[in-house]
Protein backbone atom coordinates (compact mmCIF):
# COMPACT_ATOMS: atom_id res chain seq x y z
CA UNK A 1 0.00 0.00 0.00
CA UNK A 2 1.26 3.92 -0.26
CA UNK A 3 3.08 4.96 2.71
CA UNK A 4 1.26 8.31 3.84
CA UNK A 5 4.25 8.80 6.43
CA UNK A 6 7.03 10.08 3.96
CA UNK A 7 5.62 13.45 2.85
CA UNK A 8 7.45 14.38 -0.49
CA UNK A 9 9.84 17.46 0.06
CA UNK A 10 12.32 18.34 -2.93
CA UNK A 11 15.30 18.18 -1.82
CA UNK A 12 17.58 20.97 -1.48
CA UNK A 13 20.00 22.02 -4.40
CA UNK A 14 23.05 21.61 -3.23
CA UNK A 15 26.18 24.60 -3.84
CA UNK A 16 27.23 22.73 -6.93
CA UNK A 17 23.91 21.37 -8.08
CA UNK A 18 22.96 17.72 -8.54
CA UNK A 19 25.37 16.67 -11.10
CA UNK A 20 27.84 19.22 -10.35
CA UNK A 21 31.63 19.44 -9.70
CA UNK A 22 31.64 17.70 -6.21
CA UNK A 23 30.10 14.64 -5.02
CA UNK A 24 30.03 14.27 -1.34
CA UNK A 25 27.44 11.33 1.05
CA UNK A 26 24.87 14.01 0.73
CA UNK A 27 24.94 14.45 -2.73
CA UNK A 28 24.15 10.68 -2.62
CA UNK A 29 21.58 10.60 0.27
CA UNK A 30 19.98 12.75 -1.45
CA UNK A 31 19.82 11.05 -4.88
CA UNK A 32 18.92 7.91 -2.64
CA UNK A 33 16.27 9.54 -0.87
CA UNK A 34 14.89 11.19 -4.78
CA UNK A 35 15.39 7.69 -5.95
CA UNK A 36 13.27 6.56 -3.14
CA UNK A 37 10.52 9.15 -3.52
CA UNK A 38 10.40 8.78 -7.42
CA UNK A 39 9.45 5.17 -6.91
CA UNK A 40 7.24 5.59 -3.89
CA UNK A 41 5.03 8.38 -6.68
CA UNK A 42 5.28 5.49 -9.08
CA UNK A 43 4.05 2.83 -6.82
CA UNK A 44 1.37 5.48 -5.50
CA UNK A 45 0.64 6.30 -9.20
CA UNK A 46 -0.15 2.61 -10.71
CA UNK A 47 -2.31 2.33 -7.84
CA UNK A 48 -4.09 5.19 -8.65
CA UNK A 49 -4.69 4.12 -12.03
CA UNK A 50 -5.60 0.53 -10.94
CA UNK A 51 -8.20 1.70 -8.94
CA UNK A 52 -9.06 4.53 -11.60
CA UNK A 53 -9.48 0.70 -14.44
CA UNK A 54 -11.58 -0.51 -11.41
CA UNK A 55 -14.02 2.23 -11.37
CA UNK A 56 -14.26 2.99 -14.65
CA UNK A 57 -15.08 -1.25 -15.84
CA UNK A 58 -17.69 -0.47 -12.70
CA UNK A 59 -19.18 2.71 -14.31
CA UNK A 60 -19.37 0.58 -17.31
CA UNK A 61 -20.76 -2.82 -16.07
CA UNK A 62 -23.47 -0.22 -13.99
CA UNK A 63 -24.24 1.47 -17.30
CA UNK A 64 -24.82 -1.61 -19.58
CA UNK A 65 -27.14 -2.82 -16.18
CA UNK A 66 -28.88 0.80 -16.13
CA UNK A 67 -29.27 0.25 -19.97
CA UNK A 68 -30.50 -3.04 -20.26
CA UNK A 69 -33.16 -2.29 -16.88
CA UNK A 70 -34.20 0.88 -19.02
CA UNK A 71 -34.68 -1.10 -21.91
CA UNK A 72 -37.01 -4.05 -20.17
CA UNK A 73 -38.62 -1.78 -18.14
CA UNK A 74 -39.57 0.25 -21.51
CA UNK A 75 -40.79 -3.20 -23.10
CA UNK A 76 -42.85 -3.92 -20.15
CA UNK A 77 -44.19 -0.16 -20.33
CA UNK A 78 -45.27 -0.99 -23.88
CA UNK A 79 -46.82 -4.51 -23.16
CA UNK A 80 -48.48 -2.46 -19.68
CA UNK A 81 -50.01 0.13 -22.43
CA UNK A 82 -51.31 -2.31 -25.26
CA UNK A 83 -53.23 -4.31 -21.95
CA UNK A 84 -54.61 -0.75 -21.04
CA UNK A 85 -55.69 0.14 -24.47
CA UNK A 86 -57.19 -3.18 -25.22
CA UNK A 87 -59.60 -2.70 -21.51
CA UNK A 88 -60.48 0.51 -22.83
CA UNK A 89 -61.60 -1.11 -25.83
CA UNK A 90 -63.17 -3.70 -24.06
CA UNK A 91 -64.58 -1.80 -21.11
CA UNK A 92 -66.28 0.60 -24.09
CA UNK A 93 -67.87 -2.52 -26.23
CA UNK A 94 -69.31 -3.14 -22.76
CA UNK A 95 -71.06 -0.12 -22.04
CA UNK A 96 -72.19 0.01 -25.19
CA UNK A 97 -73.60 -3.36 -25.34
CA UNK A 98 -75.56 -2.52 -21.33
CA UNK A 99 -76.64 0.81 -23.32
CA UNK A 100 -78.51 -1.86 -25.60
CA UNK A 101 -79.45 -3.60 -22.89
CA UNK A 102 -81.07 -0.66 -20.89
CA UNK A 103 -82.74 0.37 -24.21
CA UNK A 104 -84.37 -3.04 -25.09
CA UNK A 105 -85.38 -3.45 -21.60
CA UNK A 106 -88.09 -0.12 -21.73
CA UNK A 107 -89.23 -1.60 -24.86
CA UNK A 108 -90.18 -4.84 -22.99
CA UNK A 109 -93.55 -5.01 -21.19
CA UNK A 110 -93.65 -4.40 -17.02
CA UNK A 111 -94.88 -7.34 -14.78
CA UNK A 112 -98.83 -5.27 -14.49
CA UNK A 113 -98.86 -5.05 -17.87
CA UNK A 114 -97.97 -9.17 -18.05
CA UNK A 115 -100.69 -9.56 -15.98
CA UNK A 116 -103.29 -7.54 -17.37
CA UNK A 117 -102.59 -9.74 -20.41
CA UNK A 118 -103.43 -12.48 -18.83
CA UNK A 119 -106.66 -11.92 -17.11
CA UNK A 120 -107.42 -11.35 -20.61
CA UNK A 121 -106.08 -14.68 -21.98
CA UNK A 122 -107.76 -16.69 -19.45
CA UNK A 123 -111.01 -14.92 -20.00
CA UNK A 124 -110.88 -15.28 -23.77
CA UNK A 125 -109.38 -18.81 -23.38
CA UNK A 126 -107.89 -18.78 -26.82
CA UNK A 127 -107.01 -22.26 -27.08
CA UNK A 128 -111.12 -23.05 -27.38
CA UNK A 129 -110.89 -20.84 -30.55
CA UNK A 130 -110.93 -22.89 -33.95
CA UNK A 131 -109.28 -22.05 -36.92
CA UNK A 132 -111.10 -21.46 -40.58
CA UNK A 133 -109.93 -25.22 -41.46
CA UNK A 134 -111.70 -26.88 -38.90
CA UNK A 135 -114.87 -24.23 -39.58
CA UNK A 136 -114.69 -25.18 -43.22
CA UNK A 137 -114.96 -28.99 -42.14
CA UNK A 138 -117.66 -28.54 -39.44
CA UNK A 139 -119.98 -26.61 -42.10
CA UNK A 140 -119.54 -29.01 -44.81
CA UNK A 141 -120.43 -31.76 -42.27
CA UNK A 142 -123.22 -29.68 -41.10
CA UNK A 143 -124.41 -29.45 -44.95
CA UNK A 144 -123.97 -33.26 -45.53
CA UNK A 145 -126.28 -33.82 -42.40
CA UNK A 146 -128.86 -31.00 -43.58
CA UNK A 147 -129.87 -31.80 -46.78
CA UNK A 148 -132.35 -33.94 -47.36
CA UNK A 149 -132.36 -36.76 -48.69
CA UNK A 150 -134.25 -36.91 -52.38
CA UNK A 151 -136.30 -39.88 -52.87
CA UNK A 152 -137.13 -40.96 -56.07
CA UNK A 153 -140.46 -42.20 -56.90
CA UNK A 154 -141.00 -45.76 -57.99
CA UNK A 155 -142.92 -45.83 -61.74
Amino acid sequence: MVNESMPFSAPAPEKHGFFGGKHDDTTGASLNDLSMQINNLSRRLRILEERYTTMRKKTQATDENVLGLNKNLMKEMKVSHEDVVDFRREFYDLRDKVKLIVKELKDCAKADEVKVLERYINLWEPVNFVTRQELDRMLDEREQQEKPVMRVPPY
